[in-house]
């Protein structure tokens, strides 16, 4: 799977979703449209600690940058909106994820996958 975390300005959440990430293993992640504080200090702590970790770490302009660059066979934006929920049973090394870093939700623009949401288990 490739985990994309779009339009991302702080450093912190970053640390926090790359600690997500490497939790379950996944082997490539895409950080896209990185601004301010995730920019200057965000994406060198994270590439380190990636590094050591084995992980592949891609830092694009823009979402249809990474679309272009990784050929992704199936995208999947997660969305509050959204009416299907992700079935994790589909999801295999191919998938692109794409979780943005803006609230409240990811915008239309950049909506360019199917839409799925994710409920808590348990």
């Amino acid at each position: 799977m490739i985990v994309v975390y779009h339009d991302v300005h702080s450093a912190v959440k970053l640390n926090e979703i790359y600690k997500i990430v490497r939790a379950f293993g996944v082997n490539t992640f895409v950080l896209s449209r990185v601004q301010g504080a995730a920019a200057q200090s965000g994406i060198p702590e994270v590439s380190s600690r990636a590094f050591r970790d084995g992980i592949t770490v891609v830092v694009v302009k823009d979402l249809p940058d990474a679309i272009e660059l990784l050929k992704p066979e199936k995208i999947v934006v997660l969305s509050d909106r959204a009416d299907n929920e992700l079935d994790p049973s589909k999801v295999d090394e191919k998938t692109m994820i794409v979780v943005t870093g803006t609230e409240p939700d990811v915008s239309k623009k950049d909506l360019l996958g199917t839409p799925v949401r994710v409920r808590p288990q348990g």
